[in-house]
């Protein structure tokens, strides 16, 4: 037999000091591995939560809101766009300004300065076109109901008295009129032609001019053409509906009568300022409105 081999004391002591140093070491990967397994454990629930607004915040931005036809009507800017039709008021104030010439001598008999004011009602009917920028660009019609007016001339003397009367049936005009738009009001200008029928009728009332004598009463027409510009404000409501208000200045061109029994002829000029007011309903055939 053998003899057993029998360790020194040195090499028994090493060795438990190996065995010692791998025990602190498994205990150390164990704690490690725990310690892992929490911090991925952590990780997952805060990325669990996290995760939803981390989209939501790199979720590309919507798109831009708009105005539709199903906007709330206080929020949708009025469309001016489309065929319109409406009534007016308006106070007119007129000056005509007149010469009287003697046809059998050619010297002027009288001159004359008459001043009026009137109402008028009436009607429009027009078109208006809103662009992308909101610039308004339309033309529209309109006409108005007439006035009388009478004029008594008489000489230094009193001796030759007559009368003149201007009998204005209807008046009206046909224009173009261009505005910016903000929203439900819009500030406009306007201008074009005008127009005026109507007669004036000559009464002779005392004495005698050529040969008319009291009673004698002739008349001629006055039907007068001119230009027309001014301004104002309309304001949008109820999709359909407009309100507006308006100057208007217009000038007439020379008129002309003759007046043959009397032998004078009558010249005249006349300019007016108007301030009008109105309703219109807007309405467009193309396309269903809201």
């Amino acid at each position: 037999m053998r003899p057993v081999a029998q360790m020194s004391q040195p090499a028994l002591a090493s060795n438990a000091t190996i065995a010692a140093g791998v025990g602190v070491k498994l205990r150390l990967l164990r704690s490690l591995g725990a310690s892992m397994k929490r911090v991925l454990l952590v990780g997952v629930a805060v990325a669990a939560l996290a995760g939803p607004a981390l989209a939501a915040e790199m979720t590309l931005p919507g798109p831009v809101q708009t105005y539709s036809r199903q906007s709330t009507p206080l929020m949708q800017p009025y469309d001016w766009s489309g065929f319109y039709f409406g009534a007016r008021v308006d106070y007119s104030r007129a000056k005509t300004d007149s010469s009287t010439i003697n046809t059998a001598t050619g010297a002027v008999d009288a001159f004359l300065s008459a001043t009026r004011s009137s109402f008028h009602e009436g009607g429009q009917v027009g078109f208006d076109y809103m662009t992308g920028s909101r610039f308004v660009f339309g033309i529209l019609a309109d006409a108005a109901t007439g006035d009388d007016n009478i004029t008594n001339l008489v000489n230094a003397a009193g001796t030759n008295m007559h009368s003149e009367e201007f009998k204005n049936v209807a008046s009206g005009t046909v224009r173009g009129r261009i505005g910016y738009a903000v929203y439900n009001a819009l500030l406009y200008g306007t201008g074009g032609w005008a127009w005026s029928a109507g007669s004036i009728v000559r009464t002779q009332v005392i004495g005698k001019a050529g040969l008319a004598t009291p009673g004698t009463v002739e008349s001629g027409p006055a039907n007068l053409t001119g230009w027309i510009a001014g301004g104002g404000l309309a304001f949008g409501f109820w999709h359909n509906w407009e309100v507006f208000g308006e100057y208007r200045y217009t000038s007439y061109q020379l008129n002309n009568i003759v007046f043959p029994i009397a032998q004078r002829s009558l010249t005249t000029t006349t300019v007016a300022n108007s301030i009008e007011v109105g309703l219109n309903f807007k309405f467009n055939p193309i396309y269903a409105r809201y």
